[in-house]
């Protein structure tokens, strides 16, 4: 979640979403972002699995891993209270107090 809550990292992977596997050049191309941070962004999510990387002479190319979000989605989906894991959906639990009551229990 800490990795996709980054607003570059989700330009990146909507890119590829949207258009498929695209060389770090194009990528560049379509989301306005520097080559450095560029490169910085794409090692994390290569990191974390997200996307898979393909090489042809000179030329890095990123794509989506198949099932990267796939559990990510699932969780969301839960938290979202709809069923897709076949698990119960957490119940809210009602609040007792305001922020004044919360400050004084810490």
């Amino acid at each position: 979640m800490r990795i996709l809550g980054h607003e570059t990292r989700l330009r990146l992977i909507d890119a590829l979403r949207i258009r498929g596997e695209q060389s770090v050049g194009e990528l560049e191309a379509l989301t306005g972002i520097g080559q450095p941070g560029l490169s910085q962004q794409l090692a994390i999510l290569r990191k974390a699995e997200l996307v898979r990387t393909r090489r042809a002479a000179k030329q890095v190319y990123y794509d989506l891993a198949p099932t990267a979000l796939a559990g990510t989605a699932a969780f969301m989906a839960d938290l979202a209270g709809m069923k897709t894991s076949g698990a119960e959906p957490i119940k809210a639990i009602p609040a007792r107090g305001s922020a004044a009551t919360f400050a004084k229990i810490l």
